[in-house]
């Protein structure tokens, strides 16, 4: 995956599936600063039908600095049943990222919207 960014705005995000040498000769074609991000692995079971009701649920993520509050958005389109309140903050607090400019792990994790 490619994620390229120009003057610090994140404009695309490429999701390339080929060979080191494929995404090396787009990364060359690409203007601006361009991430690559290495896919490791994929999870989760396949629903043979589509849930009667989906369970949006939305998240502000993020971290207190010296120079303020750090955050973004966290938005998961369906969650497993089993999962609650307390389940997502505990899997996103210290090991999510705050926002998306800097490496500084989440502090808070707070419900914003759930449907």
């Amino acid at each position: 995956m490619l994620k390229q960014r120009i003057q610090g705005l994140q404009v695309k995000t490429v999701s390339v599936k080929g060979s080191k040498a494929d995404t090396g000769k787009l990364q060359a074609l690409l203007a601006g600063e361009v991430e690559v991000y290495e896919l490791k692995g994929e999870g989760g079971t396949a629903l043979p039908t589509l849930p009667a009701n989906l369970n949006r649920k939305t998240f502000t993520v993020g971290a207190k600095t010296p120079t303020g509050r750090r955050s973004c958005y966290l938005q998961i389109p369906h969650v497993k049943a089993s999962a609650n309140y307390t389940t997502i903050p505990a899997t996103v607090i210290g090991k999510f990222d705050a926002d998306y400019d800097s490496g500084i792990k989440a502090d808070f994790c707070n419900m914003k919207f759930d449907a």
